[in-house]
Formats: structure tokens, C-alpha cells, sequence
């Protein structure tokens, strides 16, 4: 055969394949890269002969597989450990996208005490109840709204909200002029979640108090989720029908 008789059309689209394995891309980030064939795995021979493995062979090769299968499964943003649709917040679970979801976090500390108190007898841990509200997701506010009781030491309290990652707001006691005192944070609470809506996804009030069922509609306008968290026994039925999701406590976010 001559040497021109070997340049034939076969021959030219069997040499297309190598003319391409490296192509000029615009964004190398967005590169594909090729799978390795069947018989290149690193960790699964289909010719190896397992019977003539050593116990301790096996187990080395067991680990390997594990460790390859976990690490697929977290690829595909699956549960590494059953290969489910995650239901935490993971991209793949339904509804999805919830890790990206930036939420701002609203504690009514005078109503959250005497919950715990009430129905516990025991204090609650704020720093637990943060990680049960937010989850998987990303923490952008959380504000604790406490009253400032005269005669009442809070410094170490209010150090410990700061160190879970709170930003402390303090109002203090009024003496009205027939002698009675109040002291409320409600509509103060009200109004910052109406200025942060528009700044992230979900709104979280911790209190179980009916009156903040008005604000959800409100905040609901502004494209961003209305949620709650409370303990049960503490939560109003009016605030639990008008929010999107609730975050139920218990004793396992006690001190």
C-alpha cells in the first residue's frame, strides 16, 4: 500500500477523536473531564481473582470502595450514608436549594424564658435553638431582644447571646402613671423584619406568640418565607397555621 492510500476518509475520522481531546475553552473552569474507562478504576479490577485475596486484601478493598462510594454520593449531593434525596436543606431534596437560602433570625427572649421555664423548669440553650432554626443554611442576622429588668444582673447573660452569635437589643421597663409597668418588644420586632426582608430569604421569629401571625402576610410580600420556632406547649395555634414552616423545640435544646 502506498502512502497516499493510507490518508482515506476512514483514517481521517479515526484521528479526529485525538485532535480533540484537548479543544481550546473559553473558561478552563468549565473544562470537561473525560470519565476513565470501565478497566482503568482504581479501585475495581473485573479480572482480579478475589478468591486468592488475603482476609486483610479484602478488607482494605472494601474500605477503598466505601470511601468511593461516599464520596460519589456527596457529588451528587445525595445522603453519603443511604444514597437518599437529602431532606436537611441539600440541593438535590425537594423543594431544594435551601443551602443557599440566607435567613435573619428574630428571638423574643422574654417569651422564650418563660417558655422553657414554664414547661420545663429548666433554661434554654440559645446557641442549640439557632442551629435547629437555621440548619443547613446560611445565618446572615440573628437578633435577641431582651428586657433590661432593674435590679436584675444580665452582663453574663447578655455576653453568652453575643458569644452564640447574637446581636443583643435591650429596652427598658416603663412606669406608666397609674403605676403599672410594661415592657414589650413586639412591634419593635415587627418593623425589623419588615427592614430585612427584602435583604434575604427566610424570616424566623422565635416566640410562640399569636400576635406575630399578623407580620407574616406582610413579610410574605416582600418575596421572602415567614417561619417560627417554639416549643409546643407554648406555641399559638393563630402563629402556626399563618407560617410557612415551624421548628419545634423540646427538651434536647435545653440546658
Amino acid at each position: 500500500m502506498s502512502e497516499k492510500e493510507t490518508l482515506t476518509p476512514d483514517s481521517d475520522v479515526e484521528e479526529k477523536p485525538k485532535a480533540t481531546t484537548q479543544p481550546d475553552y473559553p473558561d478552563p473552569l468549565h473544562k470537561p473531564t473525560p470519565a476513565p474507562p470501565a478497566t482503568e478504576h482504581p479501585f475495581i479490577d473485573q479480572n482480579e481473582n478475589v478468591e486468592e485475596l488475603e482476609r486483610e486484601d479484602l478488607e482494605d478493598k472494601y474500605l477503598d470502595l466505601k470511601d468511593e462510594v461516599w464520596r460519589l454520593r456527596r457529588q451528587l449531593n445525595l445522603n453519603p450514608a443511604t444514597g437518599q434525596l437529602p431532606s436537611n436543606g441539600g440541593y438535590a431534596s425537594p423543594g431544594g436549594f435551601l443551602k443557599r437560602q440566607r435567613v435573619a433570625v428574630f428571638i423574643d427572649v422574654q417569651n422564650m424564658y418563660h417558655s422553657a421555664k414554664k414547661t420545663y423548669g429548666r433554661n434554654l440553650s440559645y446557641a442549640k435553638m439557632l442551629r435547629q432554626c437555621v440548619r443547613s443554611r446560611r445565618l446572615v442576622r440573628a437578633i435577641a431582644y431582651v428586657i433590661d429588668r432593674e435590679g436584675i444582673d444580665q452582663v453574663s447573660f447578655l455576653d453568652h447571646l453575643r458569644y452564640c452569635g447574637f446581636e443583643v437589643k435591650k429596652r427598658e421597663v416603663i412606669e406608666r402613671l397609674d403605676g403599672s409597668r410594661k415592657a414589650e418588644w413586639e412591634l419593635g420586632m415587627a418593623m425589623d423584619m419588615l427592614r430585612v426582608a427584602e435583604k434575604v430569604d427566610v424570616i424566623i421569629v422565635v416566640s410562640g406568640n399569636g400576635v406575630f401571625a399578623d407580620v407574616a402576610e406582610a413579610v410574605r410580600a416582600k418575596g421572602c418565607k415567614f417561619e417560627c420556632c417554639a416549643f409546643r406547649e407554648s406555641l399559638s395555634d393563630l402563629l402556626l397555621r399563618s407560617v410557612d414552616q415551624y421548628h419545634m423545640l423540646g427538651e434536647d435544646h435545653l440546658y
